[in-house]
C-alpha cells in the first residue's frame, strides 16, 4: 500500500532509511540576504523551550507580499544558491487511512528542573478556507530518549486521550519555494491555501523533567481521516538546522528528511534531515544554564563577538578590535604578536567573574618563565601572573574550581613517553595562590578543554592518538572517568555546548578537500551529527554562541580576501546564518589578524 508521508508530488521520507543523519550536508553560506521575521507567539506565554520559527517573512522569496498582518512560510534554499531548494512542505502526523505519528526532542539542562503543562504544535490542511481551525483531536506521548530506540521509555501520555486544548490561527501561510522548481514543477507561487494552526495540548499532570534529553511524539486529527500535514521548522538562508534529527512513524520510525528538489540539468540536491517547530509552556527552576560564550564575550550579553587580534610581528603591539554584539565596536592594545607563532598567545576569559570577558594573553619568556597578563574588565585592573613555562599549552585557561571566575592554567606534556600535567590556580578558597596539579595524560596526547559533565567545573581531558584513531581520556569532577573512541589523528578539536544540555561537546572538524566537516558528539544522548562549513584554505574555525541561545554554533572566519571582504560566517542553530564583514589579512591563514576565538582549537 503507497502511503502519502509528506506534501509532495512523491514522498521524501523513504530517504530516512538510506540515508543517516549523520551525512547531514550543509551549504557554504555565500551571500547574506535581509528579511522581517515574525515569531509566532503561543498562548499562554510561560514559553520555556522553542524549536524554531515557523515564519520566514510577509514577502516571499519571488517578491509577493502576504495577506496584511499575516507572513509565509516558505520552503528555503540556501543563501546564494538557486539550483535547489527544500521540496516538502509538510510531513503528516495526522490521523488518515494510516496513523501516523511524528517526534523531536528538546534537552533539560544539568542543575535545572523543567515543569511542563503544554506542548504547542503546528498543522495545516491543503485548500481549507475556513476561519475556524478544522483540527478536532490530538494526541502527546513523552519519551526519555528517542522513540524506536531499544531503551527508550514513555514517561506521558498515550495514543488515544485526546490532549487538544485549543487551536488558533498563527497567521501563516505555508508555501512552497516560490524561486527554485523542478522539470515539470516550475517554481510556485504564494497561495494562501495553507494556514498553520496553532496547537495547543495540555500535559496534566504537569511533568516534572530534571536533566536529560526528552522527546515528545504526537499526531493530530480532522474529522476521520482527513489528511493534513506538519510544517518544518524554517529558516531563512538554510534548508536544514544544524543537528536536525526529526522522526515520524508509520510502521517503524524514521528520520524526516527532505530530498530536495533542484531544476533541470543540474545535480540532485543532497537529501537533509529536518526539524519541526514546537514550544514548551511551563516553568524551570535550578540553575541557569552557565554561558558558554564568555570566552569571547566582552560585552556580556551572553553572544560571542567578532573579535580579531591585530599584530604587524611577533614583537609588535597587539591591538584587539571588536564588533560587539550588543552594539557598537571597541579597540583595545594588548599584548605583543598574538596570532604569530613566537608571539603572545590569547588567553580571553572572565577571569574577574563579572561575566565579561578579560583582555588576556599568556606570555613565555625566560626558558622555565612564563606568566598572564590578563586586564580585569570589572575595573580595568592589570593582573599578572607567573604561571607554567615555555611549551606549556595555555588555551586551556577556565573555571577549575567553581567559582565562577576563570583560573590561569597550563597543560604541560610529559618527557620521554611520560606523564602529562594539568595545573591550574584556583581562587576559591585559596588565599595562599596554591597551584593544584592533576596528572592526566601523557607525551603526545592533546588536552581538550571543557566542562563535560556540568558541574560548572573544567574537567581533565586528554586525546591520544592510536594508529591514527583518537581515544579521549576524561577525568570529570562528577562522573568519574570516561574513555571513547573519537575522530582521527588529523582532525582539529573543538568545544562548546552545541546541544544546550549545560555540557561541553567534543567536535572534531577534518579537512575534506575544499570543505571543513564538523563531526559534533552530543553530551545530550551520545550521537554525533555532521555538517560540512567552511574553507581549509581560507578559514579559521571559531565556534561560539553568536545568536544567544545557548547553543554553540558552527563559525568561521575567511582570511585572504580582498579589502572589506574579510568575514566572520556563522552558521546558526534556529536563526539565519550570517555573514559580517570584519578584519584584515595579507592572505589566506596569515597576518595581521587573527580571530580570538579560535585560541583553543587544537
Amino acid at each position: 500500500m503507497y502511503h502519502k508521508l509528506s506534501e509532495k508530488e512523491i514522498s521524501f521520507n523513504f530517504w530516512g532509511r538510506h540515508f543517516s543523519w549523520c551525512l547531514t550536508i550543509i551549504c557554504l553560506v555565500t551571500l547574506m540576504l535581509s528579511g522581517t521575521v515574525l515569531d509566532v507567539k503561543a498562548a499562554p506565554a510561560a514559553i520555556i523551550y522553542d524549536n524554531g520559527t515557523i515564519g520566514s517573512g510577509p514577502t516571499s522569496k519571488s517578491g509577493v507580499a502576504a495577506p496584511a498582518g499575516t507572513q509565509w512560510s516558505e520552503d528555503q534554499n540556501d543563501f546564494g544558491i538557486t539550483n535547489y531548494a527544500n521540496t516538502s512542505a509538510g510531513t503528516s502526523c495526522s490521523v488518515t487511512a494510516t496513523v501516523f505519528r511524528c517526534a523531536d526532542d528538546f534537552n533539560v539542562p544539568v542543575g535545572q528542573t523543567w515543569t511542563i503543562n503544554q506542548v504547542i504544535v503546528f498543522a495545516y490542511q491543503t485548500g481549507f478556507a475556513g476561519v475556524t481551525s478544522p483540527i478536532t483531536a490530538a494526541t502527546l506521548r513523552i519519551w526519555n530518549g528517542r522513540p524506536g530506540d531499544a531503551a527508550s521509555t514513555i514517561i506521558f501520555g498515550d495514543t488515544t486521550t485526546n490532549r487538544l486544548a485549543s487551536s488558533t490561527n498563527s497567521n501563516v501561510f505555508r508555501i512552497f519555494n516560490s524561486i527554485v522548481g523542478a522539470g515539470a514543477n516550475p517554481p510556485t507561487a504564494p497561495a494562501t491555501n495553507r494556514i498553520i494552526w496553532q496547537n495547543n495540548l495540555t500535559v496534566s499532570p504537569a511533568l516534572v523533567l530534571t536533566a536529560g534529553n526528552y522527546w515528545i511524539d504526537w499526531n493530530t486529527q480532522i474529522g476521520a481521516t482527513t489528511a493534513h500535514f506538519a510544517p518544518q521548522t524554517t529558516v531563512i538562508g538554510t534548508r536544514s538546522t544544524p543537528g536536525g534529527n526529526a522522526r515520524q512513524f508509520t510502521t517503524l520510525w524514521q528520520d524526516v528528511v527532505d530530498a530536495g528538489q533542484t531544476p533541470t540539468g543540474n545535480p540532485a540536491p543532497i537529501p537533509l534531515p529536518q526539524e519541526f517547530p514546537f514550544k514548551l509552556d511551563g516553568t524551570i527552576t535550578g540553575a541557569p544554564l552557565a554561558p558558554r560564550s564568555r570566552s569571547i564575550d566582552f560585552d556580556g550579553d551572553n553572544k560571542t563577538d567578532f573579535s580579531v587580534a591585530r599584530s604587524a610581528s611577533a614583537a609588535g603591539q597587539t591591538t584587539w578590535w571588536t564588533q560587539l554584539s550588543g552594539g557598537g565596536t571597541s579597540a583595545s592594545d594588548w599584548g605583543l604578536g598574538v596570532g604569530i607563532a613566537a608571539g603572545d598567545k590569547a588567553t580571553p576569559a572572565d577571569f574577574d567573574g563579572d561575566g565579561k570577558t578579560d583582555l588576556a594573553v599568556w606570555r613565555a619568556g625566560a626558558p622555565m618563565v612564563a606568566s598572564f597578563y590578563i586586564l580585569n574588565s570589572s575595573n580595568n585592573t592589570v593582573r599578572v601572573e607567573a604561571f607554567g613555562q615555555t611549551g606549556d599549552d595555555a588555551s586551556i585557561v577556565g573555571d577549575y574550581d567553581g567559582d565562577g571566575k576563570a583560573d590561569p592554567a597550563v597543560y604541560r606534556d610529559g618527557t620521554g613517553g611520560g606523564q602529562s600535567t594539568y595545573f591550574y590556580r584556583g581562587s576559591l578558597s585559596n588565599p595562599s595562590g596554591n597551584v593544584t596539579y592533576v596528572p592526566w595524560g601523557v607525551q603526545g596526547d592533546v588536552a581538550v578543554p571543557g566542562d563535560f559533565d556540568g558541574d560548572g567545573r573544567f574537567d581533565f581531558h586528554a586525546a591520544r592518538n592510536a594508529s591514527g584513531q583518537m581515544t579521549h581520556y576524561q577525568l570529570l569532577t562528577t562522573a568519574g572517568q570516561r574513555v571513547f573512541p573519537f575522530a582521527l589523528n588529523t582532525d582539529k578539536f573543538v568545544t562548546g555546548d552545541f546541544d544546550a544540555d549545560g555540557r561541553t561537546d567534543v567536535a572534531a572538524v577534518r579537512t575534506n578537500a575544499t570543505n571543513f566537516d564538523w563531526y559534533i558528539l552530543k553530551s545530550s544522548n551520545n550521537q554525533f551529527f555532521v555538517q560540512k562549513f567552511g574553507n581549509p584554505a581560507t578559514d579559521y574555525l571559531v565556534p561560539g554562541d553568536y545568536d544567544g541561545d545557548n547553543k554553540t554554533d558552527l563559525a568561521v572566519w575567511r582570511s585572504g580576501q580582498a579589502a572589506a571582504q574579510t568575514v566572520f560566517l556563522t552558521r546558526n542553530t534556529f536563526a539565519s546564518p550570517q555573514q559580517v564583514t570584519w578584519g584584515q589579512s595579507a592572505g589566506s591563514l596569515t597576518a595581521p589578524d587573527y580571530p580570538v576565538a579560535n585560541f583553543a582549537v587544537k
